[in-house]
């Protein structure tokens, strides 16, 4: 870690400790932590003064446990935490407050990403989303959306792993676990080529590339949708889909 000028007191009383930049960090008499805190590694900036880290060791296995890392223009700052598992030493979660906290999580056995938690800007304890990851890839395979309680789900996107394209989207009644509906989705290559919508009755919606319009549904029991609500899950098709969907008449049950 380099040579250092050290305080003469501190230097004959301490037997073993870390140095870093100029800086001692601790004073573990007899190399050992009778305490068991965590070993504290110091990174100062070029400035020598502002902290750019602080990397945590485990007292026995001297593994890195934890990394805190500091905002760049004020080291008073948590940037982001990185912890670690001790005795394999992979990373095992992410947790960055850089414009908002979200929280990555890491497969402890392959050290993969598995999910990323994200929070409400003004309040840290509501959740907006979540990203679940495939396993293999890394890929997102699943995004789930909050209501604005933070706890309550409103939809779930289902996404392929090869294309990166929604599959199946599901929609949760307003303070219910209860599923309102629920879309699948067919393509070819980057086109959506086949909607279908599942609510009492299936709906389905066809068309090459999606510009021959043309809706089935079951003639029994129907009920035609208000100007209202026709306009509501056009303009929701809009914004998650980008397809300029144009609903001239939908009928369900």
């Amino acid at each position: 870690m380099g040579n250092s000028v050290i305080d003469e007191n501190a230097k004959e009383e301490m037997k073993f400790g870390i140095v870093v930049n100029s800086k001692f960090l601790g004073n573990f008499k007899d190399g050992s932590n009778n305490q068991k805190e965590n070993l504290k590694e110091t990174f100062y900036r070029h400035d020598g003064v502002s902290v750019e880290k602080i990397v945590e060791y485990h007292p026995d296995t001297k593994m890195k446990v934890k990394v805190t890392n500091y905002d760049y223009f004020n080291d008073k700052k948590v940037k982001s935490i990185e912890e670690f598992d001790t005795e394999t030493g992979l990373k095992v979660r992410i947790t960055s407050f850089s414009l908002f906290k979200s929280v990555t999580e890491f497969d402890i056995k392959t050290g993969k990403k598995t999910k990323t938690t994200n929070y409400d800007i003004k309040n840290v304890s509501k959740k907006t989303s979540v990203y679940d990851f495939d396993i293999e890839t890394e890929k997102i395979s699943r995004v789930t959306l909050f209501r604005p309680d933070g706890v309550s789900v409103s939809m779930v996107k289902e996404l392929d792993i090869k294309t990166g394209m929604v599959a199946r989207s599901i929609n949760y009644k307003k303070d219910s676990t209860a599923i309102s509906s629920v879309s699948k989705y067919d393509f070819q290559g980057d086109k959506t080529i086949k909607t279908t919508f599942y609510y009492n009755t299936p709906i389905f919606f066809t068309g090459p590339a999606m510009f021959d319009k043309k809706i089935i549904a079951d003639s029994l029991n129907k009920k035609v949708l208000d100007d209202f609500e026709k306009k509501r899950m056009t303009k929701l098709i809009d914004n998650l889909y980008k397809n300029k969907l144009n609903f001239s008449s939908i009928c369900i049950s």
